[in-house]
């Protein structure tokens, strides 16, 4: 597969691009609906991770003609779905919270074939304020791993 990866932190679509992302789109200076559908009409497959509604309406926007969108983020409210183009476009939009024993039985074998790079930093409980802080400065690439 083609992969774009949309966000708003350069830093994180720089990180998207080392990972082997084909296509990266910074959202506050480019329409990402627009850049994908004009260039690519569309893509197949839409996964949403932020917590930003905004992300929703504009992965359902990417979708071309039998498209899936999967939501795994959870922002507070709801967004409008366009029934019109889901309908006309024929999308399915599915969202999970939890994987099932085959997705981690499939994740597992990704990563033991070597086609999974974590990135993830360690640091101490006592810290836990100052992570907070990075975290919603957006500071913070992958994941942070606690020493109890």
């Amino acid at each position: 597969m083609h992969v774009v990866a949309v966000d708003v932190a350069d830093d994180k679509l720089d990180l998207a691009k080392s990972l082997g992302a084909d296509v990266t789109i910074n959202a506050t200076i480019t329409d990402p609906v627009k850049e994908v559908t004009d260039h690519l009409g569309g893509v197949h497959g839409a996964l949403v991770t932020a917590v930003n509604t905004q992300a929703f309406a504009q992965a359902t926007g990417m979708l071309r003609r039998h498209g899936t969108m999967s939501l795994v983020g959870l922002p507070p409210g709801s967004f409008p779905l366009p029934i019109f183009d889901v309908v006309l476009k024929r999308l399915t939009i599915r969202g999970s919270i939890v994987g099932t024993r085959l997705d981690l039985t499939e994740s597992l074998s990704l990563a033991a074939d070597g086609h999974v790079a974590t990135h993830f930093e360690w640091d101490r409980l006592e810290n836990i304020n100052a992570i907070f802080d990075r975290m919603k400065a957006g500071q913070i690439t992958g994941r942070t791993v606690l020493e109890i």
